[in-house]
């Protein structure tokens, strides 16, 4: 009789334990596997460089809006990002940060396309180092922006068109 107890509260507890994972799974946004993807604040993933095919799930499954590529163009991408994600229709749009380039006119720039762009949003760069350090820096001032509206999603100061 006591096994038979003890086997069905385990069953229960297997049960509670599985019903709590698969809430747990649908409530954490998707990476589509982009390596080192992180989501600093909702709406927005952190992550390192995206193939083709990541930049087509975003759109299609994730319901991006924007790409936002903090490496240069020279670096090596494996494919043409741009039109990747303009054939998604997604806005891409490139801020080159270096040690080179990291000055108030890139952050400026980055301030800009941040409050521009329609939610989700992809930041990234090539393993997501350089972009977590820059979007997390204080001197990025991002604490300054706005928080999304809960209703739609979008900064409390924006529209909803893209950047282009």
């Amino acid at each position: 009789m006591r096994s038979r107890g003890s086997r069905t509260l385990a069953l229960v507890w297997i049960f509670l334990l599985t019903a709590i994972a698969a809430l747990a799974a649908e409530r954490t946004p998707q990476t589509f596997g982009i390596p080192n993807a992180t989501f600093p604040r909702p709406g927005v993933m952190v992550a390192g460089q995206p193939t083709g095919e990541q930049i087509q799930l975003l759109a299609e499954e994730g319901n991006y809006h924007a790409v936002i590529d903090l490496r240069s163009p020279e670096e090596p991408h494996g494919f043409d990002e741009p039109a990747a994600a303009r054939d998604n229709g997604l806005a891409y749009i490139n801020i080159p940060v270096s040690p080179a380039t990291l000055d108030q006119a890139t952050i400026d720039r980055f301030l800009a396309a941040m409050r521009t762009v329609r939610p989700p949003v992809l930041i990234h760069c090539g393993t997501a180092s350089r972009c977590e350090t820059f979007f997390q820096s204080p001197a990025s001032s991002l604490a300054l922006l706005p928080h999304t509206s809960p209703s739609s999603g979008l900064p409390l100061n924006a529209t909803a068109s893209a950047a282009p």
